[in-house]
Order: structure tokens, then sequence, then C-alpha cells
């Protein structure tokens, strides 16, 4: 199936607006997340009863994990899932809510496809009532499902008794025939027949479910799922953005790396050689910019290019995404531009020394007396060099925006210099929060009018406006431009 076959199949869930509100049910494991969530939870639970002494249980839970696949047979799931519920016994409820909340953390965020994420909003959008469905527990659906906004989630379920688990499953399992009797009861409920439901999976295993919706998708289809998916006709999508890295990904990390510590070390010897403070740190940020994005395979679509060259000095804003994103700025701005971010980054064993040789201005966020702080950015743009501030403070999972600080817009009217304000679409699908491993991608940059003091008013509401724009911009992005590359199975 061709990109433009995908692109199609959007448009039709588009064009269910306004018709009986149908329900899209996703699988959890292979389908919006690479890999298996259990396998995460239960190094989370290993984890924990190794600080609580009990090492032998916990190396039993994961002798259990490595011996069988999740995916497996009906039988070797139900047998595994029983196998890690019975080592839960006697741990709370609460304990286990925690463990899931750091396996989402540590693990699952990063594994999250944004092909999935995508094709969520366009239900979403298409006004259909979304559902996770799923034979993994509550504690690794919860918190993947509250990142997506997805309010209704069928999952498999442990007996619970004062607080704590026995280590019983309640039957039936969300699996197999449980999925089917699960989104049932949902359809009723929402007053919808299943032939208005779609259903997206992985797994063969879920082909009951499949078998009875009117819009099955197979979705990173399993060998058997896929051959059932061909002689049926349904549509098989393949996510490419997440799972196991390629050699290639493993290669632009390392070289991305060296990129940053190349950089660092002509830093240093530049200053060595007593060259020019801003001339020398200008050369250090288009050698990052260039050097780095090159070796990590960035390539960019920018929109209103001319805003970042022609209106000097300026405060440059931009929503924080990815690790990334230094790179990205350095290509984009090249010169006379000095940032602003959190004084733990001066502490990086990475791009700290870059950061400290580039001059950049370092903010304890809980010094309420920001008044040095304050005085060194008025003397950076006095200087006639731009500042570039994330006014988030902190980036998401999925790359929405965070409620915006109005220091920059305050700064911004006190300096009697514009705002320039940049929107990142897309560069978390190279690297997302709590990835390891670079993957090429187009990244996608709009750059908008500036703002200029004399027009602000008041400064929290020209902040609250930029925000909107931010939020509107990427909200369009997300829903309408699906990813590339995004493959499809044939």
């Amino acid at each position: 199936m061709a990109y433009e076959e995908i692109e199609a199949h959007l448009e039709g869930l588009e064009d269910t607006h306004g018709d009986k509100p149908g329900v899209a049910f996703f699988d959890l494991d292979g389908t919006l997340i690479a890999g298996y969530s259990i396998v995460a939870l239960a190094w989370e639970t290993a984890r924990h009863g190794a600080r609580q002494g009990e090492l032998r249980k916990s190396l039993r839970v994961m002798r259990d994990l490595l011996r069988q696949r999740t995916k497996g047979s009906g039988t070797n799931y139900h047998r595994l899932v029983r196998r890690v519920t019975r080592s839960l016994a006697g741990i709370s409820e609460q304990t286990l809510s925690e463990l899931g909340e750091r396996a989402y953390h540590s693990t699952l965020a990063r594994s999250l496809f944004r092909e999935a994420i995508a094709l969520v909003e366009a239900h979403r959008a298409a006004g259909h009532h979304l559902v996770i469905v799923s034979a993994a527990s509550q504690y690794q659906v919860e918190p993947i499902a509250r990142v997506l906004g997805i309010e209704e989630i069928c999952c498999t379920r442990l007996e619970v008794i004062d607080g704590n688990f026995t280590g019983k499953v309640i039957t039936p399992m969300c699996y197999g025939e449980g999925k089917t009797l699960a989104a049932r009861r949902i359809a009723r409920s929402q007053g919808v027949p299943l032939a208005d439901c779609w259903f997206y999976t992985d797994s063969s295993a879920d082909l009951p479910l499949l078998k009875e919706v009117g819009h099955p998708v197979a979705v990173n289809a399993s060998d058997r799922l896929g051959a059932h998916a061909r002689a049926e006709q349904w549509p098989q999508l393949d996510f490419a953005s997440r799972g196991k890295p390629n050699l290639e990904s493993l290669l632009r990390t390392v070289l991305t790396v060296e990129a940053v510590a190349a950089t660092t070390f002509a830093g240093a010897i530049g200053r060595r050689l007593g060259m020019r403070p801003f001339g020398h740190v200008n050369r250090m940020t288009q050698l990052l910019g260039d050097l780095g994005s090159g070796f990590a395979g960035l390539d960019f679509e920018v929109e209103g290019m001319d805003h970042l060259l022609n209106v000097r000095p300026a405060i440059f804003t931009f929503n924080h995404q990815s690790l990334l994103d230094s790179l990205v700025l350095a290509h984009l701005l090249r010169r006379d531009v000095v940032p602003l971010v959190k004084k733990e980054m001066a502490n990086n064993p990475l791009v700290g020394p870059l950061l400290r040789q580039a001059g950049t201005i370092f903010v304890d966020r809980d010094d309420k007396d920001q008044a040095a702080v304050l005085q060194n950015a008025l003397d950076v743009l006095q200087s006639g060099r731009s500042l570039l501030i994330a006014p988030e403070g902190t980036r998401s999972t999925l790359g929405n925006i965070q409620p915006f600080k109005a220091g920059a817009f305050f700064l911004a009217k006190k300096a009697k210099v514009p705002v320039v304000p940049i929107v990142l679409h897309n560069v978390k699908d190279a690297l997302p929060k709590g990835g390891f491993l670079i993957r090429p991608a187009t990244i996608r940059i709009t750059v908008l009018p500036p703002v200029y003091p004399q027009d602000m008013g008041s400064v929290r509401q020209t902040c609250h406006a930029i925000e909107s724009q931010y939020c509107e911009l990427l909200g369009k992005s997300q829903v309408a431009a699906l990813p590339r590359p995004y493959r499809a199975a044939s």
C-alpha cells in the first residue's frame, strides 16, 4: 500500500465526521507502542523487588520473561501473565501504580509510534470514541492512555484485596475472545454497532474482534495476521518510527555525539589561541549546527526563514521537543545568539562544556531573585546579540505545548527588541523524550512574524496569544501532516 493510500485512509476518517459516531479500538503492544509493556513493568517490578531484598523473586520474574515471547500462542501468554501476576502477591496496588508510571517514563514514553499518535488524533478529529483494548494490565495502559487523551480502557484486571494484590488474574482476561466481549460492551454503551467500529492491532490473537468490526486494520502485523489480512483484503499499516534501531541509527547517534565533542574541543582550542569571543562562538554554532545535523540525518523544511535573518537582535522563542533542538536551532540561527537554559544543563557531561564555552546564561528556576539573570540578558541584547529562550521551561512526551512563562516577553519589552517565535513541529521524530538513538527525519519549522514591543500591549496577553498560535499550528500539523517515512505493508 502506497503512502498516498494511507493519506486516503486518514481522509476517509475525516469524511466520517458528522455521521453516526463510531468507536476506534486500539491494541497497545506492537500497535500504539513498539515492544511489550509487560517487559517494562516486570523490569521495574524486579528492580523494586531487588531493593526490597527479594532478589530471588525478581530474578524469577525476569527469567520467565526471557523464556517466553509475550506475543506467542494464547496458552503461552496466559501462562506468562499468571506467572508475573503471582510474583506481585503482597505488593500494594499503590506501589504497582507507581511502578507503572516509572515503566512509562523510563521505557514506554520513547516507544510510542508517532504514526499511531497521528492516527489517534485523526480519529479524535472525526469525533470517534477512543478506546484502548489490551491484554496488558491497567498499570501498563493508564499512563499511555492519559498521555494520548484516551479516557476509556479495557484491560486485564488483577485481583486486589485490602489494597494488596493476591497474585490472581480476574477472568476473563482481555485477550482473544475477552477483547471481543469488552468491545461489544463498549459499543452497546455508545449505541454503536460493531460494524461502525475500527480496530487496530498487530496480533493474530485478536482475529475474533477483527472479524466483528466493520473496519479491521492490521498494524505491524505478525506473519499469521498479515497472511489473513491479505486474504481478507484488510488494510495493513507498517509503523517504522520506533522499534528496534538499525545500524544507520546507531552510527548516526555515535557520529552526532562525536560532533558535539569535536565542537567542544574546537572551542577550547580557540579560546587558548585567543580568538575573538563573539566570532569564535559563531564558528562553534555553525560547526555544531551543520556537522551535527548532517550526521544526525536531519533535513529541514522552513517556512518564514526571512524572519530569522532580517530581525536582529531579537528574542527567539521555541517549543522544546528533543535533545536535538540545540542542533536544529544552531543550524537555523547560526550567529550572535546566546541561549538561556536551566542551570542543570551546565553539569551535563556531553553538552555542559559546550554551553559554558558559548556564553550560555544559566537559570536557577528555584531562585526567586533573578536580577543577575535579567541583567546578563539585557547586556547580551545591548551588545547586538540575540537571546534564545524556551518559554515552556520543559518538554512534553508528545511535543504538546506546555504553559508558557512570560519572562521572555517581559524581557523583550524592557529591552525594546522583538520576539520571533520559532515553531518546531517534529524534532521529536528524530529523537523523542527519553530516547537514545537518532533516526533521520525531515524537520518542519514555522517561523512566525516578529512581535514588536510597541505592539505587545499587555505582556501576559501577548504571551497567551503566542502560546495559542503554537498550539494551533502544532495541532494542525499533528493531524493533517502524517510524518514521513510512514511505510505501509503491501
